[in-house]
């Protein structure tokens, strides 16, 4: 239900209670001012406080962007509303508040083990900070964007624009991995010649990212490639489709072989990018073009059309180099 139905729901209730108070004739069984004083004015200051506490949280929701300052002002929020309960159930009975807080208490812990668990777990996920809102992550099989973190679920956008959410006991108990992140690579491990030139050209850029406070995403995806491909030459069609997505993405991607075996090899390829939207944005479309790329002549066989230009695929391809 919306906040906003909730919120008229309680009004009309209000008005109601106000309404009975004042028109029914209440003196002929019950005394008025005790009636009011014990009794109804505090439900109806209760129903006040959960309104403006609906209101607070989503203000609090919509406009506040940091995940630890949305937590704690939405803990003090129903935390001061909890008091009012309290407050209501003492003075509806003074003998029996206590006993009934005991119950309430133990009944709430075990009916809501599932979303305490998922509270508490959320405020681990946010003060731990290992991930933000916006980061790409992948957890539990779901791979995607985090879009926000509630104190009960995490949502996650995916790929293909579904929007996932998890509990937060469940993410905290699983494996994470984060695409991404501030580190940054060392200039002098062991990379090879293509990997230097990459870093030669972006380390200075990737640099001034990283000490703005900003970061930067690194999809990573390892393909399979048929033994009709041979591996030293990977890089002449690699090269074609890096040059297209090179200034799509802001950084040029780069690939590493794994192995190389009788039924072909293993390529780990990342997509850089510093908007982890873009990756989201262009990924499927960025392997749909190393599909075309790679295995031309069996993708486009008896293909009466047009080749894609901005591939140079032609039927003579894998003879031109």
């Amino acid at each position: 239900m919306k906040k906003i139905y909730k919120i008229l729901i309680w009004a009309a209730v209000l008005v109601l209670i106000i309404s009975a108070f004042f028109y029914l004739p209440i003196d002929l069984w019950l005394n008025r001012e005790l009636l009011w004083s014990n009794y109804l004015f505090p439900i109806i200051v209760n129903i006040v406080v959960y309104i403006i506490r609906t209101i607070f949280l989503g203000i609090i929701n919509s406009t506040m962007k940091g995940k630890v300052s949305k937590f704690l002002f939405s803990v003090v929020i129903n935390l001061i509303w909890v008091g009012f309960v309290l407050w209501l159930i003492f003075s509806l009975d003074e003998n029996y508040g206590l006993a009934i807080t005991s119950f309430l208490i133990v009944a709430i812990s075990l009916t809501f083990r599932n979303r305490i668990n998922n509270i508490v777990s959320g405020a681990m996920i946010i003060l731990a900070e290992g991930f933000d809102v916006g980061d790409l992550i992948e957890t539990n099989g779901v791979q995607g964007i985090v879009e926000d973190i509630s104190l009960n679920y995490t949502q996650i956008r995916q790929f293909n624009g579904i929007l996932t959410l998890l509990p937060n006991q469940l993410v905290f108990n699983s494996k994470i991995t984060k695409f991404t992140y501030k580190t940054l690579l060392d200039k002098n491990e062991n990379l090879s010649e293509e990997d230097r030139g990459f870093f030669e050209k972006y380390g200075d850029k990737l640099t001034r990212l990283i000490s703005k406070g900003n970061k930067i995403t690194r999809y990573i995806k390892t393909i399979e490639v048929r033994p009709n491909i041979d591996p030293d030459k990977l890089h002449h069609l690699l090269d074609v489709v890096f040059d297209k997505y090179e200034p799509l993405l802001g950084f040029r991607p780069i690939y590493y072989v794994n192995f190389t075996t009788f039924s072909g090899c293993s390529v780990t390829i990342q997509l850089i990018c510093e908007n982890p939207k873009l990756i989201v944005l262009h990924v499927n479309e960025f392997l749909k073009d190393l599909l075309y790329k790679l295995y031309s002549e069996e993708v486009f066989e008896n293909w009466d059309g047009d080749f894609p230009v901005d591939l140079m695929i032609d039927k003579k391809q894998r003879g031109d180099f």
